[in-house]
């Protein structure tokens, strides 16, 4: 970019925490657009509409040209590096996972552990492993602190606690009882995951016990820390065992797979917390490969390393990579498809499943049952419908598709069904078969996209995004396990993958699909597909967009880009998992997951001058404004920020926001999580409500000691109680 002119950043879609209407804000930005010199189609804008001439005083518009020359190839001698843009080419989208064998951290040696000395937090699991952890540990002088499941928050003695994982209070006492004992722990191992191995078929209740002791309590530990007023590091180390696939012939626990949505997240929206998780297979009890094992994981814990997912198979140590895979155009014009073929559509009414329904009916005239949660009226009353309700109305929007796929020669059967509803799926079918005939194909499309920050996410917001992906996919395999599919695709998300702010739950879900179709192809003989889609882009809404952890809109894949990309991944061989990225996915790796960003700048020698923005330029007024002001210049490469410039205005997002908190949690020794950043997006805003934190602390702090206070003189005055007895017999 040329350092002198000024860049404006504008963006189309207005932030979740703002309360305006997307129309209004769309609108707002076209008009900065004009003012800023761009050429408008106002005959398109005005289609349909009849406007009148209203005179206005006139004006000299004094428009300056910023054009931004490209660097000629060539032009300095820094290697190119990897694009982070949308490949030209859609056969180069796709990639597989697959682990492959790791050098082990070098051999611990007994001094390494044993300097400094640190407290070690360790949330005991039921098969003994973390006891022996322990054990080592304390040989390699830790203090070790030790949680295990009770029924409530209790003191067991010095440093042993007992917590009940459902209730997230019990994190927040356990951490403040911590801190009050001056004993926070800098390395914590969460082994609540390592469980008795089973080969049992699925069920609910299985899989809700297995998010209590893994995913919540990740996400309720994460909240507690991130609640404490602390800037300490902290490494989180999550030890599981069965749950990846990675030579194949492992008895797998999906169940357990959600955990890894955590592991991904807290890392990206807490710059202090670094998560990564080792799976094991638990040797037999007191054999030399539990010994080796232990030795092993105890390396683990000695380094610094950026890898998320490990894994040891016997002593081997494996890690998680990415093949990219070409897939070519597809050769047969309707690979895997029937003529007239009966194809159930779960979220067959939202943006995606109605793609993939036109493509369909259009191609082999298929026979459509579409399922969801949204009813339609009964079609006779269909045209009632669409002369009594505006033509923007998202039924009369689904009504008018549905008649589109009717006239390329399609037959529909739309039935409102919750997906996770085993006797609704199971009417739903019996109703399509009754209609219809034998079901040959299912595309489960089903979910909501919506994103919260882990320090705002509730269970109610979890559980949302678990109905469809996770219980959902449960009553599917039941419901179809006795009918012969050509083909069972589940439309998982990047995002399993990537993570992305405010997607811990959205990322949870995701990987279950991803980890459960490995079990379900070890025990039946029809395969089923996970494809972790890329964000779709959408002319009439964008949803993916209007979340904390956004796909960038230029790596979106368009409606006609995604019908391609399925037809491919219907001729291919059958996988387990299909990852389709439209950028280069280990770059993406490197920015979301390892958190490599591009080089700082040197300070004030690269900064570009403020843009042209709606609010006048009002300086810093005091120390920690100006301390904002300082970081968002750095990272933003603008100089002089305003106290009320928007940090998105200025050409911030997701991952910027990330070196945000960093560089703040570093320089000015605060701890905000990344939703707070997200909601106050002011220098103003945000220093007004960092005063105000701090007046809260203080208030609570003088709360607290007067409450010492009042113990210590109740206690004092029992104990004089007690003398006075003990004299007068």
């Amino acid at each position: 970019l040329d350092k002198n002119s000024k860049q404006q950043v504008l963006t189309s879609l207005r932030h979740i925490q703002d309360q305006q209407s997307d129309v209004s804000f769309l609108l707002q930005t076209l008009g900065r657009l004009w003012l800023a010199g761009v050429q408008i189609d106002w005959s398109g804008f005005y289609t349909h509409e009849r406007r009148h001439r209203l005179p206005l005083p006139t004006y000299p518009f004094e428009r300056q040209r910023y054009w931004i020359d490209p660097k000629k190839q060539g032009e300095d001698g820094d290697s190119t590096p990897v694009s982070l843009a949308k490949k030209p080419d859609i056969a180069d989208w796709f990639y597989i996972p697959f682990w492959k064998p790791s050098l082990p951290p070098v051999q611990l040696k007994s001094q390494k552990l044993a300097a400094p000395k640190s407290s070690t937090l360790v949330f005991l699991d039921e098969c003994g492993l973390g006891i022996k952890l322990v054990k080592e540990l304390e040989k390699h002088n830790q203090d070790i602190i030790t949680v295990k499941l009770g029924e409530r928050f209790t003191r067991l003695g010095k440093s042993q606690y007992a917590i009940n994982p459902q209730n997230h209070h019990d994190y927040d006492s356990l951490i403040k009882e911590i801190i009050g004992q001056k004993q926070l722990p800098k390395t914590i191992i969460h082994l609540l995951s390592v469980t008795p191995s089973t080969e049992q078929e699925l069920e609910i209740e299985q899989v809700e016990q297995a998010q209590i002791r893994g995913f919540y309590s990740l996400l309720f530990l994460a909240q507690a820390l991130g609640r404490q007023e602390t800037t300490d590091d902290f490494n989180i180390t999550v030890i599981s065992n069965n749950l990846h696939s990675v030579t194949g012939t492992e008895i797998v626990s999906p169940e357990k797979a959600t955990l890894l949505g955590t592991v991904k997240v807290i890392s990206q929206e807490y710059s202090n917390i670094n998560c990564r998780t080792i799976d094991v297979i638990l040797p037999a009890n007191g054999s030399w490969q539990e010994e080796k094992l232990l030795e092993k994981i105890l390396a683990e814990l000695t380094v610094d390393d950026s890898q998320k997912l490990i894994a040891y198979r016997g002593l081997n140590r494996w890690v998680q990579s990415f093949e990219p895979v070409r897939f070519e155009q597809a050769k047969i014009e309707k690979p895997r498809l029937r003529e007239k073929g009966v194809y159930l559509i779960t979220g067959g009414l939202g943006d995606i499943g109605l793609v993939l329904a036109e493509y369909l009916a259009r191609t082999v005239q298929a026979k459509l049952l579409l399922v969801g949660r949204s009813a339609l009226p009964k079609k006779d009353e269909w045209e009632k419908w669409l002369t009594t309700h505006d033509e923007a109305d998202s039924t009369s929007c689904k009504i008018r598709k549905v008649q589109e796929l009717e006239q390329l020669g399609a037959e529909v059967l739309v039935v409102n069904a919750d997906v996770a509803n085993q006797e609704e799926m199971q009417n739903a079918i019996a109703h399509a078969q009754e209609q219809f005939s034998q079901l040959n194909g299912v595309i489960h499309a089903a979910g909501v996209v919506s994103g919260e920050s882990i320090q705002k996410i509730g269970k109610i917001e979890c559980e949302q995004q678990f109905q469809s992906k996770v219980y959902g996919l449960l009553v599917l395999e039941k419901i179809l396990q006795n009918k012969q599919l050509d083909f069972c695709l589940l439309l998982s998300s990047l995002s399993s993958v990537l993570g992305g702010l405010g997607f811990i739950a959205y990322s949870a879900a995701n990987i279950f699909m991803d980890a459960f179709v490995h079990q379900h192809n070890q025990n039946h003989p029809i395969s089923w597909t996970s494809i972790s889609w890329d964000g779709w882009k959408f002319e009439k809404e964008n949803k993916q967009s209007t979340s904390l952890g956004a796909i960038l809109h230029e790596l979106a894949i368009q409606p006609e880009e995604g019908i391609k990309v399925f037809e491919r991944i219907l001729s291919c061989s059958e996988f387990n998992h299909i990852v389709v990225s439209t950028g280069e996915l280990q770059a993406r790796i490197d920015q979301w997951l390892n958190l490599e960003f591009f080089p700082e700048k040197e300070a004030n020698l690269l900064l570009h001058d403020r843009p042209d923005l709606e609010n006048v330029y009002v300086a810093p007024r005091n120390e920690i404004e100006q301390n904002i002001a300082n970081i968002w210049q750095e990272i933003l490469g603008i100089k002089n920020v305003g106290l009320h410039d928007n940090f998105f205005e200025l050409g911030g997002d997701s991952l910027l926001i990330i070196q945000v908190r960093s560089k703040m949690l570093k320089k000015l020794n605060k701890n905000l999580s990344i939703g707070e950043l997200f909601e106050y997006s002011t220098i103003s805003t945000l220093a007004e409500y960092i005063g105000n934190k701090k007046t809260e602390e203080l208030t609570f702090q003088q709360a607290d000691q007067r409450a010492s206070r009042k113990e210590a003189a109740m206690q004092e005055k029992r104990q004089l109680m007690q003398q006075r007895r003990k004299v007068h017999g």
